[in-house]
């Protein structure tokens, strides 16, 4: 055919290279992870457990294991250590007896030392727990009336405000170990009462009465049955 070129005397044939390529080296390093979230003040037990393999592709295959169990365990004391440091259930409650003379003492030192003050208008002593209420300010006409709870140690809780005209008086003239058996009367007059059932209230009596102490406890009625005392521990009147 006109204008085209004149065919090679000798054609050459293409031959197949059946060598395989040289694979890629394997990487060592695994594929970058968060680790797992841990408790706080645990240590990580992240260990990861890394496989490669070869096969049939040029890229390597990488499985990432995350030993679960390990982890699991971090997670189950970081429950145990956050249980142990509120103390547990119990934790949770008042660490003294309200109604012993000790304890007792206890909360009217560590009251001075809060306030630097010792006049109150009443004091409740409950099971694990003290409500004490007292003048908000020392100005005699500030009617204005403050309650706290107190559960141990130096700290007092604000529990309530109101208005009160109460006659205030001084704890350190309180004879503590007066309120040593005083839930004893109501005790046995309330049928299915326990200890814990019992509270013991103290203010200043109005003029002709000597019940500065009243213990009070209901039976499985929820009837309630009262004893009142003087100073000095001594029965003075009981509720029918």
């Amino acid at each position: 055919m006109p204008d085209q070129p004149d065919p090679p005397e000798k054609w050459r044939v293409y031959k197949e290279d059946k060598t395989p390529d040289p694979e890629p080296p394997l990487s060592v390093h695994p594929p970058t992870s968060n680790p797992p979230q841990v408790p706080y003040g645990q240590s990580s037990s992240y260990n990861p457990v890394v496989i490669t393999s070869s096969g049939t592709s040029a890229a390597p295959k990488i499985v990432l294991l995350v030993v679960a169990l390990l982890v699991l365990g971090g997670v189950v004391a970081g429950a145990i250590a956050i249980f142990a440091a509120v103390g547990g259930v119990g934790g949770l409650g008042g660490g003294i007896d309200a109604k012993d003379p000790e304890d007792f003492e206890e909360f009217t030192e560590e009251f001075e030392k809060k306030f630097g003050r010792t006049d109150v208008q009443s004091v409740n002593l409950y099971t694990d727990y003290i409500i004490v209420y007292l003048p908000y300010s020392e100005d005699r006409d500030d009617d204005r009336q403050i309650g706290y709870t107190w559960r141990g140690g130096d700290e007092f809780e604000e529990w309530h405000r109101s208005t009160s005209t109460e006659p205030t008086f001084d704890l350190t003239e309180i004879d503590t170990s007066a309120i040593d058996g005083m839930c004893d009367s109501v005790l046995s007059r309330a049928d299915g009462a326990t200890p814990d059932d019992c509270y013991i209230f103290l203010r200043k009596p109005p003029d002709g009465s000597e019940g500065w102490y009243r213990a009070s406890a209901s039976d499985s009625f929820n009837r309630s049955v009262w004893t009142e005392y003087d100073l000095n521990g001594v029965e003075v009147g009981r509720s029918e």
